[in-house]
């Protein structure tokens, strides 16, 4: 299994050999070989500034910002979600990683609560305010995914915003001051109103569309019918072994929480 050691080394510049995860908004440049996508070496990106953010399997690794648009040669510009499948798990990850580290480059070039230019601080994956000291560190937004049990039967739902017709788990986001418990319980109520209990933990994933930190959690109906309350919920119901619908891909928690589910109740 491929493993990737974090870093930090603002004075780092990409060795010819080194992995440049260059991002043109949010599209990544990769080399395509029939159904498989390979990300470039530094010799692509000539006379270019990166980001060193570690090493995959001891190789460096770069982000690297594009101008919108910009295609360099050779290489073909797709989006994250098109590249699954395409890219190896492993790299992708990666890819995830090196796509917050541009995001949070260019998001804060300039301080937030003064304007003056920022800088790298030393050490640290952060940007310095050096008027009024300010530190800014890529963002991560918290949010919950969560499947919701009753006896042998789960809840999915097909949301207005998803690409395709597809259903799924419910998610949302945590607000300030919540705990994750207490996200759940308001989620389940403004979406479906239904009332849970017996949260418990299953797992996380890093969901880089751009930042988020999905934390998932199996729990169970308590009370109430499903009445949908969300207007980005346009259906919902309760789904057992048989007959499901249309399911996220295999890359998603959403989806590993529902495997998870079948193979407890399949017979």
């Amino acid at each position: 299994m491929s493993a990737f050691e974090p870093g930090v080394d603002h004075a780092a510049r990409p060795a010819p050999e080194a992995l440049v995860f260059a991002f043109a908004g949010d599209r990544l440049a990769v080399s395509i070989e029939g159904e498989r996508a390979e990300i470039p070496t530094a010799r692509a990106f000539v006379g270019d500034t990166a980001i060193f953010f570690g090493r995959l399997d001891g190789r460096d690794c770069f982000a690297l910002a594009l101008d919108p648009g910009e295609e360099p040669s050779g290489l073909r510009l797709s989006g994250l979600r098109e590249l699954f499948g395409r890219l190896d798990p492993a790299v992708h990850n990666v890819a995830g990683r090196a796509f917050q580290v541009t995001e949070w480059f260019r998001g804060h070039a300039f301080c937030g609560r003064c304007g003056t230019p920022t800088e790298l601080a030393e050490g640290e994956r952060a940007r310095a305010c050096p008027r009024c000291g300010a530190l800014y560190f890529p963002r991560i937004n918290p949010a919950v995914i969560f499947l919701v049990e009753r006896g042998d039967r789960m809840l999915l739902a097909r949301s207005r915003n998803f690409r395709g017709p597809f259903y799924s788990v419910l998610a949302g986001f945590v607000e300030p001051g919540e705990s994750l418990e207490e996200t759940i319980e308001r989620e389940v109520r403004e979406e479906v109103g239904l009332e849970v209990g017996d949260i418990r933990y299953f797992g996380s994933q890093p969901w880089p569309f751009p930042s988020q930190l999905m934390i998932g959690f199996n729990i169970q109906h308590a009370r109430g019918e499903i009445q949908l309350q969300d207007s980005e919920i346009v259906d919902a119901g309760w789904f057992g072994t048989d007959g499901l619908p249309e399911l996220p891909g295999r890359f998603s928690i959403a989806r590993r929480l529902i495997e998870d589910f079948l193979a407890r109740h399949r017979r």
